[in-house]
């Protein structure tokens, strides 16, 4: 039975509640709590978000894990996100384990909890990284929005970004080798020129200019919305390959009349997915485990043997920033030596022994 209310707070069952007006609206809330002191400082919270025009009290309870995930994809669809089929992933998951709760029962532990699933599914770290971020996220656009009060705080989970595979000239070889023949092109021009999978894979012929030997790939397509050129002209490798795969678009196109837009195709239709035959050519080729994205970090490796200046190299592949550039730099085998050699003919121009001065002698 409820109690008299004081100051807008009153006891049921021992239990304090609150009652406050939002928008003109009456609510009424259980702090949970025998404390009177509770009670009083709930309710000047509650006023208090109130007078910043927030939804609080009784609604927030009504906030369910689908509407966050509502939250997210409309803001990323409004503000023209390009990742949006990982955010679909990363939500998939999640709602493995939130689906149909509400906001408010998505505590630190439940978070925690998850995360210790994920790790024993033998999820990376770097994935369960990308999910908690989009569960974040779309905890604090319902806060910005009202619809929520606060978020949970959100664990840390270390990603260690580096990889240490990336393809030799020789590793490149056998690779093609066991690849099925409409991989190959697009693995070597990968391997050229640093491009990601999808701006490979999405080149057409009117990106290709033969004339002023330069390929280019629109800002709508890459990863940093800026457009990117690579000029091919300069390196005879690459023209052969572009020249010897129009010589085979232009045989498809004659064979079945149809017109082929796309510079990396199988039998005229688009590249789509390729995993199956990507793995199984990296275990045929002794490359388990290879990443199509090793042949990012192959081209930086590259650039920086053929002393390829690091602001040059950056604009070549498409990289951002110097801190993701830095973590495909890698040093192989070959590079370290070729390093301590030149150690060894600075020493070897050095004089082995330091010279000696000889005092002056000034008194005679």
């Amino acid at each position: 039975m409820a109690g008299k209310q004081e100051g807008g707070i009153y006891r049921r069952g021992g239990v304090w509640w609150i009652v406050f007006y939002h928008n003109g609206t009456r609510h009424r809330e259980s702090t949970r709590s025998t404390r009177k002191a509770d009670a009083v400082q709930l309710r000047k919270k509650r006023l208090g978000q109130s007078a910043e025009g927030k939804v609080t009290g009784a609604d927030e309870r009504r906030v369910m894990f689908e509407d966050l995930c509502d939250g997210i994809l409309t803001d990323y669809k409004v503000n023209g996100r390009r990742s949006v089929k990982r955010l679909r992933a990363s939500l998939k998951h999640l709602a493995r384990t939130f689906a149909g709760n509400t906001a408010l029962s998505i505590t630190v532990g439940r978070v925690k909890s998850y995360i210790a699933d994920r790790q024993e599914e033998g999820a990376s770290a770097s994935s369960i990284q990308k999910e908690l971020a989009a569960l974040k996220r779309a905890f604090r656009l319902a806060v910005l929005e009202g619809r929520l009060s606060a978020m949970p705080a959100f664990p840390s989970i270390a990603v260690r970004n580096e990889r240490e595979g990336f393809l030799s000239a020789a590793d490149l070889e056998r690779l093609v080798a066991e690849l099925p023949d409409y991989l190959r092109p697009l693995t070597r021009f990968a391997f050229a020129t640093g491009w990601r999978r999808g701006e490979c894979v999405g080149l057409k012929w009117s990106d290709v200019d033969f004339e002023a030997g330069v390929v280019r790939v629109e800002a709508s397509r890459t990863k940093t919305a800026k457009a990117r050129t690579f000029p091919f002209g300069a390196l005879p490798s690459l023209t052969a390959l572009l020249e010897a795969q129009r010589a085979a678009t232009r045989a498809q196109e004659r064979e079945t009349g149809q017109l082929v837009p796309y510079v990396f195709h199988r039998a005229g239709e688009p590249i789509r997915s390729f995993y199956g035959a990507w793995r199984s050519a990296c275990e045929r080729a002794g490359l388990p485990g290879t990443l199509f994205h090793d042949l990012r970090r192959s081209a930086v490796v590259r650039f920086e043997r053929a002393g390829i200046s690091r602001s040059v190299s950056m604009k070549l592949s498409g990289h951002r920033t110097q801190n993701i550039f830095d973590r495909y730099a890698i040093a192989d085998a070959a590079a370290l030596e070729e390093g301590v050699e030149k150690l060894a003919a600075l020493d070897g121009a050095e004089p082995a022994e330091p010279r000696k001065v000889v005092p002056i002698d000034r008194t005679g």
